[in-house]
């Protein structure tokens, strides 16, 4: 049937895989199955949790294909070992839980928002809120999502190997620039953020070794100097926040070295396009902040406008949960 309800019904189930995956990261299931083999009866004994429904969850984790069972016996399936393994190299279960949370929180907001509108939450700042994620979350985040796309992204430029400086623009845990900093062998950068998530920075420039060529700079990017002579700038998810997104634009062209290269990763959404209904709804929060919500061709118009010469942009569909429009834009 063309008009089948069960179309938006459906939709709710979503909410018990959701939960689902929050209750197993949360009492580290898939850590204790890759440690020992387990059935559901003894995973229940170790949990201390009730057998009947601990065998409920263990399956629904193998309809979700986070788990296979094999002779009564639960074991993760790749993808589980890759990013949900407590303590893996590659661990995102806080980025997970950290999402569910932003999510659950929204949803309690929408109706008042769409209500009432967002008042003073336009103009609000969070740095203290951005330092407390960088530490873990954002940390997770940007070494196992983000920094691997970034770094391909940037080394295959074919200047790259002869740049000197680079900026990592919102660095949040400053992760990405110093991956990018790994892969070169000579490359200084700096990271720029608030006072307060640049502290955090400084404790992961230590942990990468790279204190002899990795500096810091903090403020606020509308208003404060982000130093000059860059041959790389890099920058995510930072455009939604600034009333006057070519003021920053032109603060940002102003710091490249000549023929420096600016990289911008941003969401960007067409309301006319179906397609991008992921990252409507990805953005969906935001938008009801009244935060700006970036259309196609938007920032590669102010890229030309204030005076880049050559503007590559494409979609990348490697970034966690909703594509990403790069910009590759040189001096």
């Amino acid at each position: 049937m063309k008009n089948n309800i069960n179309r938006y019904l459906n939709k709710l189930l979503v909410q018990q895989e959701t939960e689902l995956l929050g209750i197993a990261l949360n009492l580290k299931i898939f850590k204790l199955l890759e440690d020992d083999e387990h059935t559901a009866h003894s995973l229940a004994q170790k949990l201390c949790s009730d057998r009947h429904n601990t065998k409920v969850l263990l399956d629904g984790l193998v309809f979700m294909d986070l788990l296979q069972l094999t002779d009564e016996i639960y074991t993760n399936k790749d993808v589980t070992k890759q990013f949900f393994v407590y303590d893996s190299s590659q661990y995102c279960g806080d980025v997970y839980l950290n999402r569910k949370e932003i999510i659950n929180n929204a949803r309690k907001m929408t109706k008042s928002l769409v209500k009432n509108g967002c008042g003073e939450m336009v103009d609000s700042k969070h740095p203290k809120k951005w330092a407390n994620a960088a530490k873990i979350v954002l940390k997770q985040e940007q070494k196992n999502l983000i920094s691997p796309v970034a770094v391909n992204i940037v080394k295959n430029l074919k200047e790259f190997k002869n740049m000197s400086k680079v900026l990592d623009l919102g660095c949040s845990s400053g992760i990405i620039g110093l991956e990018m900093i790994k892969e070169h062998p000579t490359m200084k950068g700096v990271l720029f953020d608030y006072k307060e998530v640049v502290n955090v920075a400084n404790e992961h420039i230590k942990e990468y070794n790279l204190e002899d060529r990795v500096t810091t700079l903090n403020g606020d990017m509308e208003f404060d100097d982000i130093g000059s002579g860059y041959d790389l700038i890099w920058c995510s998810n930072i455009f939604y926040f600034f009333k006057d997104k070519k003021e920053v634009i032109q603060k940002i062209y102003d710091a490249l070295s000549p023929k420096g290269i600016l990289v911008s990763a941003h969401v960007e959404i067409d309301n006319n396009n179906m397609l991008d209904k992921i990252s409507y709804f990805y953005f969906l929060f935001l938008n009801m902040q009244k935060r700006n919500k970036l259309e196609p061709m938007e920032l590669s118009n102010i890229f030309e406008e204030v005076g880049f010469r050559s503007i590559n942009s494409y979609t990348n569909h490697d970034m966690p949960m909703t594509p990403f429009q790069i910009h590759i834009a040189k001096k």
